[in-house]
């Protein structure tokens, strides 16, 4: 004797298993880009770790923002940024791609006198929301009561995968140590 549900039922179950198995997808893409993207470490701006709200996290800016600020239209939008990474992984700002697949780069020009060498040139996306760039992740959250050990935090280390799409993996302090 075979069981026959009713087609609600059947069209409820197959939703079900589809909305879990892409759940599960995507999770299974971010656990291989933590295991296998490329380190890319981006400067911290000043921030405040505090929410009301939220509780404890520390809200996170990127020194690497400011200059690309200058360089794009700040309403809405998306792009690339080609950064060159110097030998303690740390992004610098190298060209700007503003709409993914176009042609036209906005270069920058390298400071001659600067000491770091660029080892490496990678892409990583950004995206232009309220007339701020915004890279993966604008806030990083952390148990109540932690905020001093977060305090120090200068630098959020991310995986970048082929797209060049972000994942925050840890704050590090001045000392690239994870904190």
């Amino acid at each position: 004797m075979r069981l026959k549900l009713p087609l609600s039922i059947t069209i409820l179950l197959v939703t079900l298993v589809t909305v879990l198995a892409m759940v599960n997808w995507d999770i299974y893409q971010k656990e291989q880009q933590l295991a296998h993207g490329k380190i890319v470490r981006l400067a911290l701006a000043p921030v405040d770790p505090r929410s009301l709200m939220q509780g404890d996290y520390m809200s996170l800016n990127y020194a690497i923002a400011a200059p690309l600020s200058s360089l794009v239209e700040m309403e809405t939008g998306q792009g690339l940024l080609q950064v060159g990474l110097d030998h303690n992984l740390v992004a610098s700002l190298v060209s700007v791609d503003e709409e993914a697949g176009t042609d036209a780069l906005k270069q920058i020009a390298l400071n001659q006198g600067d000491t770091k060498a660029t080892d490496e040139i990678i892409n990583i996306q950004y995206r232009v929301r309220h007339n701020q760039v915004k890279f993966a992740s604008n806030a990083y959250f952390f148990e109540e009561g932690q905020a001093k050990r977060y305090e120090a935090a200068k630098y959020g280390q991310f995986r970048v995968n082929e797209l060049g799409a972000l994942l925050l993996e840890s704050l590090l302090d001045k000392d690239f140590k994870p904190l």
